[in-house]
Order: structure tokens, then C-alpha cells, then sequence
């Protein structure tokens, strides 16, 4: 990430005391499959909200650029046929269909946009946290970001890397990143090609909207200014990739349960032998026994040689 205020240098990670306790002492983070996630549109809501309004801005320039084009539109409308719908619908399905030879496994973050939020978390967090008051452990940006790095030397895998979450991805003005406007524009240009010369490769857009599918999410979970990390590996359906020469081995896939479901997931970091992970705190979520946790969770670093300070927030939510 580039230069940013103190507390845009730490990635908040809420969970709850079985979490923390599983992240101090076996010193992973666990990356968990987006189809268990609580954003029930994760990955799946780009293709629902953004992609067919790319393809519909696309096949609408086309309309004016081309003659042809214009005149098969008002053709099929003659005979009740929305044609610019219709191609809008197969694009989406087909590039639906590529993505299933590929998982998708996150680790999520929050980052704090002041001082309070970095000290006492997220109301909404705690909530979501509040059956036994959570936990938010604190990360340093940067030294997990070099731990990925090492991460991606280990493995034969699609894609690993850490990104901001784009909450506005359907307005190109409010888009954060210049790389998520770039794979954008070259979504754009890749679907208006291959409409414009009819010579259709859904591949060659694939690979784009698997990008931008990764990291959209919906408007609602603005507040969390999410930092995720993704691993995209193929397919536990589809099998092995056979394009694998590269002698690295593949990632295992665990479980665990939540809610009563297995919920498949990757340990990331659990082959670098870490001494301890990178935290520079742990905050105690609001809970009436919130001073015997911070000992409790004292004791816990100090036991697993973290070197890391433990506060209480002082967010006056009562809990459960």
C-alpha cells in the first residue's frame, strides 16, 4: 500500500476468543472460502450489479459506432427480441461458468480511518462479535504484507495478494486504485473488441473480471474500509491444473465448523515456521468482563512470545 496516516499502517482483524486463540498459537491465518462468508453476494454481486452494466455501456457504444450493429438491434426489437439484453445475459453466464475452475479464499481486515477506531474498534464489529465480545487483533501492514510475499514463493497457486476493497466499483470517478481502473478500462476494451470485429473469446475477458470480481463489494459494508487477502487456486472441482510445471507444490485445503457447516478453508503462513506473527495489539472487545480478558489475553501473548500490547475498548456497547 503507499504512504498513509498511522493508523492506515495496521489491518484490524475482528474475531472472536476462539479466533484469537487459534491465530496466537498456531501462528496462521485462516483464509476462508468466499461462499461461506456473511456478504452473501461476495464475488458473485460483480457479476449481479457491474458487469452487466459494463457490458450494456459497451454494447451501447456499439449502437453508435456501428451501422450494421444499430440496424440488427432495431431488427430483433421488430420481433420483440432485446438483443442488447439478451447478449448482456449470455456474456454474464458464460463468464460465470469459466470462474467455477477457480476458489477463492479470504483473510479479512478492517483498516481505521482515526485514532479512536485504531484504539476501540468498530462498533458494528463488536456487534457482529458480540456473543462473547470479540476480539480485534491489530496487524502491521507492512510486515504482513512481506510475509505474503514469501507466502507466493511457496506454493503453485493462481493469484495471492492484498488489496483495498472497492465499494463504488460501478463509478470509474470513485475507484481507488489505479491497477482496479486499469483492469477495468481493459475489460472494456476487450468486451467492445470482440463485439465490434464478432469474434467472441470470453477467456480473454476471464481473466480481468476474475480481478475485479475479487475485491467489489457492496455499498453497505462501506464503514469497514476492508483490506483483504485473496487466494485464487483452482478448483477443488475441476481438479488439478495440468499447466502446473512449475514444481511447487499445492496449497492443502482444511475446514472448520461455523453455524453447524464444514467451511472449507487455507492456513496461510503455516509452512514459514513463524516465531509469531506480526501484531502490535490486541483490543478487548466491550464486555462486563473486559479487565479479566486483557489479563487472560496477556498471559496468552506472553505465553507465545508476542510482543504486543492488549487494550480494552472503551466503546460503551454492553454486549451479551
Amino acid at each position: 500500500m503507499s504512504e498513509a496516516p498511522e493508523e492506515r499502517k495496521v489491518l484490524m482483524h475482528y474475531t472472536s476468543a476462539n479466533g484469537l486463540h487459534g491465530i496466537i498459537t498456531s501462528r496462521t491465518l485462516w483464509a476462508s472460502h468466499t461462499s461461506f462468508m456473511n456478504d452473501t453476494e461476495e464475488i458473485l454481486g460483480f457479476y449481479s450489479r457491474v458487469l452487466p452494466m459494463i457490458l450494456r455501456q459497451e454494447l451501447e457504444q456499439l449502437v453508435i459506432d456501428s451501422v450494421n450493429f444499430a440496424g440488427n438491434v432495431k431488427d430483433a426489437s421488430r420481433l420483440g427480441i432485446d438483443l442488447i439484453g439478451d447478449t448482456v445475459k449470455a456474456w454474464v453466464e458464460k463468464l460465470k461458468e469459466l470462474t467455477k475452475a477457480q476458489d477463492y479464499f479470504v483473510a479479512s481486515f478492517c483498516t481505521a480511518t482515526n485514532d479512536w477506531i485504531s484504539q476501540n474498534g468498530l462498533l458494528s464489529q463488536w456487534r457482529a462479535y458480540g456473543e462473547d465480545g470479540g476480539y480485534a487483533i491489530v496487524f502491521d501492514a507492512e510486515k504482513l504484507h512481506s510475509l505474503l510475499i514469501a507466502e507466493g514463493k511457496l506454493y503453485y497457486e493462481e493469484q495471492l495478494n492484498k488489496t483495498d476493497v472497492e465499494y463504488n466499483l460501478a463509478e470509474f470517478s470513485d475507484i481507488k486504485s489505479a491497477q482496479v481502473r486499469k483492469w477495468l478500462v481493459d475489460l472494456q476494451r476487450s468486451v467492445y473488441a470482440q463485439l465490434r470485429n464478432q469474434r467472441i473469446d470470453y477467456e480473454d475477458a476471464a481473466e480481468n473480471v476474475c480481478k475485479l470480481s475479487m475485491l467489489c463489494k457492496h455499498r453497505g459494508f462501506d464503514e469497514e474500509k476492508e483490506v483483504r487477502i485473496v487466494v485464487r487456486e483452482p478448483s477443488l472441482n475441476m481438479g488439478q491444473d495440468l499447466q502446473n510445471q512449475s514444481g511447487l507444490p499445492y496449497r492443502k485445503v482444511w475446514s472448520y465448523i461455523r453455524n453447524g457447516m464444514s467451511v472449507p478453508c487455507i492456513h496461510l503462513f503455516e509452512d514459514q515456521e513463524l516465531d509469531a506473527l506480526p501484531i502490535r495489539r490486541v483490543i478487548v472487545g466491550p464486555h462486563s468482563d473486559k479487565v479479566d480478558r486483557k489479563r487472560a489475553v496477556e498471559l496468552l501473548l506472553r505465553e507465545h512470545s508476542v510482543n504486543a500490547e492488549v487494550f480494552t475498548s472503551e466503546t460503551p456497547y454492553r454486549g451479551k
